[in-house]
This record gives structure tokens, sequence and C-alpha cells, in this order.
């Protein structure tokens, strides 16, 4: 890859995703937490990007990029997710806060309705269509062995259904029932993760321009507010109130992407000859048009080894989970 395009994508992310080496935990009412000393974990999900796409609009241009993950299993992405659980275990236990024997939670009526209702099997395949027009954003939602996988993005992700069933708040209604019952706080964890941050330009019709980015800062990352540590009390779901997490009685999640102090990936171009005749048939418009048409890219990005992938992001998390434990127990 050129110089000039790594550039070009750099001036895309802001300076702060680039380069950190902590995660920034926002607040969602984590206050709601104060008095709890025990919660069970009723959902825990970690949802690999296995597709990216980028697509950016200015004037008549258009600037398309799409790479997948390549050389990574589903058994990297369990095993992953089994050891993403377990950290998150100790980091609670770290902070002081006790963890009901999933046993119990998993015995419990009340909850095997709601994951009846809610939950799906593991892993469970997510095409996101919703935030772009010409590929999908594509993803995979593992649950640790023995459990449900659950769609719980607070961003607005995903179909209608999707996006209503992830914060109803008469789901939280019940959940609050189901806390009251478990004794203790039902704790919903969603690590989103992906193999690079995808940036683009957007469409502004009171600037002149004519040129399209769009741009994958490569590097594992965890993304900022879907990566969130939600939480129903035995008090339920919110009312009166603006948050994008009605359904929960708080939660915390990350402020900013995080994103693995190391790139581990290799990209290589796969750009096909339909894509590249369908770009010369664009840019000659463009020209017409005063742009510079459309310009689409598509590549595989391939990890030094399935094992380099599993400890560059198994650390990634497991700092996470600390730094979220800490601020949880910290609301305690």
């Amino acid at each position: 890859m050129k110089l000039a395009h790594l550039a070009a994508i750099a001036l895309l992310l802001p300076a702060a995703a680039l380069a950190d080496s902590s995660p920034s935990i926002g607040d969602d009412k984590a206050s709601a937490f104060k008095g709890t000393q025990k919660v069970a974990i009723a959902e825990f999900g970690v949802e690999f990007y296995t597709q990216i796409h980028a697509e950016g609009r200015q004037g008549g241009a258009a600037a398309m990029v799409t790479t997948e993950l390549q050389s990574v299993s589903d058994a990297d992405f369990q095993a992953i997710t089994d050891q993403a659980y377990a950290d998150t275990l100790a980091a609670l236990k770290s902070a002081g806060i006790e963890v009901l024997d999933p046993a119990t939670v998993n015995a419990n009526a009340d909850y095997q309705k709601l994951a009846e209702k809610y939950g799906a099997p593991s892993p469970y395949t997510f095409t996101d269509s919703s935030i772009v027009k010409d590929k999908p954003m594509v993803s995979k939602i593992f649950a640790p062995a023995g459990m449900k996988a659950f769609h719980s993005t607070s961003t607005g992700r995903g179909n209608f259904s999707q996006r209503t069933d992830s914060q109803n708040q008469g789901r939280g209604s019940k959940e609050g029932e189901l806390a009251k019952s478990l004794g203790a706080t039902l704790l919903h964890v969603h690590y989103l993760v992906g193999f690079g941050l995808p940036s683009a330009s957007k469409n502004n019709a009171l600037w002149g321009g004519s040129t399209a980015r769009a741009g994958i800062a490569m590097g594992n990352t965890l993304f900022a507010e879907d990566t969130e540590w939600q939480f129903v009390t035995d008090a339920g779901m919110r009312t009166f109130t603006n948050s994008k997490r009605p359904r929960h009685t708080g939660a915390l999640y990350l402020a900013k992407p995080f994103v693995a102090e190391k790139n581990i990936f290799a990209v290589q171009d796969t750009t096909g000859s339909a894509e590249k005749k369908s770009d010369g048939v664009m840019n000659a418009m463009g020209g017409l048009l005063g742009g510079f048409g459309q310009k689409t890219k598509l590549s595989d990005a391939t990890p030094e080894s399935a094992e380099a992938y599993r400890q560059n992001l198994g650390q990634l998390i497991a700092t996470s989970a600390t730094a979220f434990a800490q601020a949880l127990g910290a609301a305690k």
C-alpha cells in the first residue's frame, strides 16, 4: 500500500483511535449499580467482524473499500470467546464483585423464557446492511460454550426487529423481575471486534469538492459504543430517559475505539476485472460531471498466524475487561 494512501486513511480517522495504550470507558448511568454485590452474567458475546466495508461519497464521486478476514476459523473465534469469558470473570473477582453460579441462572424458568425468545445458537451470523449501501458489514457473534448468543447492539445496527428487541423496555421490565428473583444484577457483556477500523468521507452539499475517500486502518480493534457492559438491576428498565439503552438500568461502554498497538495483518488486493471495468465507466462519467467517479477496492486481510491473532486480540479484550470491571467496582 502506498504511503500517500495510508496518509489519506489516517486523515479520515480520529488521532486518538490510531494509538491508545488503555481503553477509554464511557458512563451511561453506572451510578445505578450502587449497592450491587453480586451479578449474574445473563448475556455474554464476542462479535467478530469477518467482512468490513467503508463507503464514502462526495458529489458525483464514490469510494468503496471491502476487506475480508482470512485464515481464522470458528474454532479460533470460540477459543478467544471462552478466554474472554474467563478473563471477564477474573476481572470481576479482582474488582470485588461476586458472580452468581451460571448453573443457577440457567435453571431459572424466567431466564429460560428470555433466552428462548431472544437468544440464538452460537455462533450467530449477523449481516448489517444498514450501515452501507453497496456491501454489508458481516460478523459472527460467539457465546461461551453452553450459552446462547444475543444481538445486543445499542447503536442502531440491524433490521427494525433487531434494533427494537435489543433495547426493548418491556424486555427490560421482565429482566428486572429476573434480577429480583435471582438476588443479583444482570450483566450483559458484549465485545465488538474487527481486524480494522473503517472510515469514509461524508457527502456534503455545501462543500464544492468532488473527491470521495474510504479506507480501513488495519489492526485488531474493539469498536466504540457497541463494546459495552450493560446491566439490569431489580429496578428494571429506565423511563423518561434520553439514553440509547432504555432497556438497561445503566451501562459502561468504550467511548472510542481501542486499537491493538501492533498490526499483525497483511493485505492483498483482490479487486477483479469487473470492478475495474465498472470504475472505468464511472470515471468517464465523473469526468463529464467534474468529479472523479467511482473507485472500488476489494482485498483480503490475513494475520501473521491464527495463534498471533488469538494472542493479539485476546490481550486487547483482557485489558478492556479489567478496565470495565474496575469502573463497575468503583460504581458499587
